[in-house]
């Protein structure tokens, strides 16, 4: 049986909006697994939230839960050849990424002005006109809630493009000049950096974060390689 992936729907050109189901995605392609996509466009899983798998029979939910189990029920360990310390050291990683960066990226695409814009016009023109003026401020209001309970969102916009641009930093300088995050050979971190960063530097929606990933080379880079090895060919 395929594994089907249930994930929102993407805009032409660009795997997801959606940094988590563009990093369970980008982790089945450098797996190598056969799935295909079905889209919500309201999440109904168990954790009311996307990505979700459906495979055997069993549904998974949560981007990790996700790869740690298709990852062992089909023998795809892409972290096999690392040592503990590399382990703990792309652990640490995945959380800045998936814990902070996240929340970053969820402010300037929905609460700066600018970025909330683009994703109104992206995310909700489809929508018949009564819901178009309503759905697009009750989910905005939603966000807002979400990065104040976070307690990033309670910081100023250039305190948290600062700290944004340290997560990118110390992204950077880790990377070097690898071609991936721990070496030669992709892992189950690049994944997650990829879905995160190539939605930050090349996804449709333009925010100051962009420019952030921009100044580094090695980073725009490495977008480049991951989009070209796991979506060069078409969906």
């Amino acid at each position: 049986m395929t594994i089907e992936l249930h994930q929102y729907a993407a805009p032409p050109g660009w795997p997801n909006l959606s940094p988590f189901c563009m990093k369970v995605e980008t982790w089945l392609r450098l797996a190598g697994l056969d799935y295909r996509v079905a889209v919500q466009m309201v999440p109904n899983g168990p954790l009311g939230k996307l990505p979700v798998v459906k495979d055997g029979g069993e549904i998974i939910a949560d981007s990790h839960s996700i790869i740690e189990r298709l990852a062992a029920r089909y023998g795809k360990d892409l972290d096999a050849g690392l040592d503990a310390r590399q382990r703990a050291a792309a652990r640490a990683f995945e959380r800045l990424i998936n814990e902070h960066l996240y929340w970053a990226l969820l402010h300037f695409r929905w609460i700066d002005d600018g970025g909330w814009a683009q994703t109104r016009r992206v995310l909700f023109a489809a929508l018949p006109a009564p819901l178009r003026l309503v759905v697009p401020t009750i989910a905005r209001r939603g966000v807002r809630a979400q990065l104040k309970g976070h307690g990033l969102g309670r910081h100023p916009r250039a305190e948290i493009l600062r700290r944004a641009a340290q997560d990118v930093q110390a992204l950077a300088d880790w990377l070097g000049e690898q071609p991936y995050f721990m070496g030669a050979q992709p892992t189950t971190l690049d994944a997650s950096a990829y879905g995160f960063l190539g939605n930050l530097h090349d996804a449709p929606i333009d925010t100051p974060l962009k420019g952030i990933v921009a100044a580094h080379p090695n980073l725009v880079a490495y977008c480049a390689r991951l989009r070209a090895r796991c979506f060069g060919a078409a969906r």
